[in-house]
């Protein structure tokens, strides 16, 4: 590979997405926010020193990569955590390497580009969100020791205590708010990025 970064947006199918906003927006307006999501986040990290893929095992989200012309990594795990890892074996051919939700509005191709910057002088990058989860990882190190789920910021952290990485918590909004429930969807429609305005929601 002659790409610096590959960053890897796990995916796991349009048939239900966003599904804790069904009591909000219904289901093909779910799509569309979705892909409005994939897309921006294709669009700001989208340069000569990135590979990125859409992580899944769904023939959708492949026809969506090709739309978006990015990459589809067709994961032959189970689970989150399994479909990162295997995807994970990629990195030793990249300087560097990302996983980002896919439910990230906030991403700007300067915050991209600076975020790239930063993981260049660091083992590892961590976001956390207000349920502790982990939105965002990145380093510069051999890893695949992945715990997403419950609690998966206070997972990662411990293991990367115990077997003495050096990490750096990020606190941008931009990696730490996640379009998670209807709460997150009110705050957002009060402060929405120039992508989301383009779509008909």
């Amino acid at each position: 590979m002659n790409r610096k970064n590959i960053i890897g947006i796990p995916i796991k199918n349009l048939e239900e997405p966003m599904s804790r906003l069904a009591s909000t927006l219904d289901k093909n307006q779910r799509i569309a926010l979705q892909i409005g999501l994939i897309k921006n986040l294709a669009e700001c990290f989208r340069g000569k020193d990135n590979d990125i893929f859409l992580i899944s095992n769904d023939s959708e989200i492949e026809i969506l990569a090709k739309q978006l012309e990015i990459d589809f990594f067709n994961t032959k795990s189970v689970g989150l955590n399994k479909e990162v890892i295997e995807f994970s074996n990629n990195f030793k051919n990249y300087r560097s390497w990302m996983i980002c939700h896919s439910d990230l509005p906030y991403i700007t191709k300067y915050f991209a580009k600076t975020i790239s910057q930063e993981i260049e002088g660091s083992e590892i990058l961590i976001a956390k969100s207000k349920d502790s989860g982990t939105p965002f990882i990145a380093g510069t190190v051999s890893f695949n020791e992945f715990r997403f789920g419950v609690k998966s910021f206070d997972k990662h952290s411990k293991y990367l205590k115990e077997n003495k990485y050096e990490y750096k918590q990020i606190f941008n909004t931009e990696f730490t708010f996640e379009l998670d429930d209807e709460s997150d969807y009110q705050k957002f429609l009060l402060n929405q990025p120039r992508w989301f305005k383009k779509l008909k929601i």
